[in-house]
């Protein structure tokens, strides 16, 4: 279950990062409209909310997956941050 969360957790960060006007165009190569990119912000909360839920059904003590929860937030917005910079730096300077 915590393999779930994890997952749910840095696809909802990818997420967030594409709903962002230079994140769509890092990972996405286009820009989005005003409404798609509220939609996928949306999106990417929700599987944020779901990973949350996810680690306090898989968790013994609900007190301890609240607390270590940001932590593992933390590490996937470190991941997603990493992932954009990589993507960037892959398809070269856009001109």
């Amino acid at each position: 279950m915590m393999v779930a969360a994890i997952l749910c957790g840095q696809c909802g960060m990818l997420l967030l990062a594409a709903g962002s006007i230079r994140g769509s165009g890092i990972i996405l190569r286009r820009s989005l409209s005003h409404l798609l990119r509220r939609s996928i912000q949306a999106a990417g909360m929700l599987l944020l909310v779901l990973s949350l839920v996810l680690q306090l059904r898989a968790a013994q003590a609900p007190v301890i997956a609240l607390i270590t929860w940001p932590g593992w937030i933390s590490i996937e917005i470190v991941l997603a941050a990493l992932a954009c910079t990589v993507l960037n730096d892959l398809r070269g300077p856009r001109r």
